[in-house]
């Protein structure tokens, strides 16, 4: 089954197509501006593999958390083209795509977003499963929470963020690959979902781990 993924979730935009004899892969760390070039990255893709949309079976995308912004567009991209084609969508989480490749690292994997105002979306995986509730949360709090562990791996496209607190501990580290785009992961990851459970149902939306800026004074 030949699988495109989309992943708009943060400022690093990047496409993967997986066909049965291989990948054709696109990625743009340019901050968000995603709206106008995921459909160039995505045709510079099928064109690279000498696949046309009709061949595709499956399209999948980041599901969030990550920027409110990012996840309607790659999820209105994503959608729009598997109802255009009549293939089946399904949504991954990011933070699974993002802590995917790490499943055989000894101790705690924590991928980490900014989610600002001082706060980042994580989880903690063991083995490459997710072991915790998803996280929003300050940056201290998480390092509290990975200090339960005695060997820790930050990871994800703002893990920079948490290098003061890997300097502090000897057990703490940063992944050297951290802003690796993860669309390959989530094709890899969506075909799994799908295999396993069907498609993602057309209602659904993006993971918010909080209300928006507009939506924030509302729910209040």
């Amino acid at each position: 089954m030949i699988v495109l993924a989309i992943d708009c979730s943060t400022d690093i935009l990047s496409v993967a197509l997986k066909t049965d004899t291989g990948w054709s892969e696109s990625s743009l760390d340019l901050g968000l501006r995603h709206a106008e070039r995921v459909m160039e990255l995505v045709d510079s893709c099928l064109s690279r593999a000498g696949v046309g949309r009709s061949e595709l079976g499956l399209a999948a995308c980041a599901g969030g958390p990550g920027s409110f912004t990012g996840l309607r567009i790659g999820m209105a991209a994503s959608k729009g083209i598997a109802a255009g084609l009549g293939i089946p969508w399904v949504p991954v989480p990011t933070l699974d795509a993002l802590a995917w490749g790490l499943g055989c690292f000894p101790g705690a994997v924590a991928p980490i977003i900014d989610g600002k105002k001082g706060r980042v979306y994580s989880a903690i995986y063991l083995q490459g499963a997710r072991a915790t509730e998803w996280l929003d949360i300050p940056l201290a709090k998480l390092a509290t929470l990975l200090d339960t562990y005695p060997d820790a791996i930050v990871t994800g496209p703002d893990a920079d963020l948490f290098a003061p607190y890997a300097a502090e501990r000897p057990g703490f580290r940063v992944d050297d690959r951290a802003r690796s785009p993860a669309a390959r992961a989530i094709a890899i990851l969506g075909l799994e979902a799908f295999l396993r459970g069907g498609p993602g149902r057309t209602d659904d939306g993006p993971l918010y781990l909080r209300p928006s800026e507009v939506e924030e004074p509302a729910s209040k």
